[in-house]
């Protein structure tokens, strides 16, 4: 078989043209497909990576949060603790405190009690020894006891110190010298004489007593100066006596 020059040519003219209408038309848009497929591949892949590094920083950031979560929880289980351990001191101190009050009202109640009882026996055996010893008083009681009572009178206004005389000063000279003598039998001339001179040289002025009588006064005498009134019977002393303890509670 000869291949001519001619036809050679013409056969390779056709081919440079089949290959120019190849990359012209055919070979030229697959590579520009194939390029737009692999821009649209890269920025997918971009657009993933993307993603990607947006999940990740999404992820720490919620372990962050969970990690702050977990130490506030056990912050706030530590605060909480506390809390409870405070109250719960504190209640068991207000308990305390409570039977403690309660303990000090029982015993502060029982003493009372035991006061009462105690001061309600003695007034008791007070009353028993002041009546016993006004029967025997009044078994006993005379003239003789008398004059000595009017005695044990003037004694005491003889120590009485000026703030307690000077009232009594007073009231004898606003009533001119006039007081008022009560006693449980008539009482002797030298017991008068006695007792008259007694108040006039205490109160600085002549006094005149004015005589009275009352048996309720067992023994002794009842002076009475102004709006002053001295005691010195045994009526008197036998109330003080019985009811000395309730005074002096």
């Amino acid at each position: 078989m000869q291949i001519d020059a001619t036809t050679f040519v013409l056969q390779l003219v056709n081919f440079v043209v089949l290959v120019w209408i190849l990359h012209r038309f055919l070979y030229r848009p697959v590579l520009a497909a194939i390029d737009k497929r692999r821009a649209a591949i890269d920025k997918s892949m971009a657009d993933a990576r993307t993603v990607r590094a947006e999940a990740e920083r999404l992820r720490a950031q919620f372990e962050g949060r969970l990690a702050d979560w977990e130490r506030e929880r056990l912050k706030a289980r530590a605060t909480l603790d506390g809390e409870l351990a405070a109250l719960r001191a504190k209640g068991l101190a207000d308990v305390a405190q409570a039977v403690e009050r309660e303990r000090d009202r029982l015993a502060a109640l029982q003493a009372k009690r035991e006061a009462d009882w105690k001061r309600e026996t003695e007034q008791q055996a007070l009353e028993q020894a002041g009546a016993f010893a006004a029967q025997l008083l009044e078994r006993i009681a005379d003239p003789a006891l008398d004059a000595r009572l009017v005695e044990v009178l003037a004694a005491d206004l003889a120590g009485w110190p000026p703030e307690r005389i000077d009232p009594l000063a007073a009231a004898a000279h606003a009533a001119g010298g006039r007081v008022g003598v009560t006693s449980a039998r008539p009482l002797s001339e030298a017991a008068r004489a006695h007792l008259a001179r007694a108040l006039s040289e205490r109160l600085r002025i002549e006094c005149r007593p004015e005589y009275a009588l009352d048996d309720a006064l067992v023994a002794g005498l009842c002076v009475a100066v102004g709006p002053w009134l001295l005691q010195a019977n045994l009526r008197e002393e036998l109330r003080v006596f019985a009811g000395g303890a309730a005074r002096a509670a």
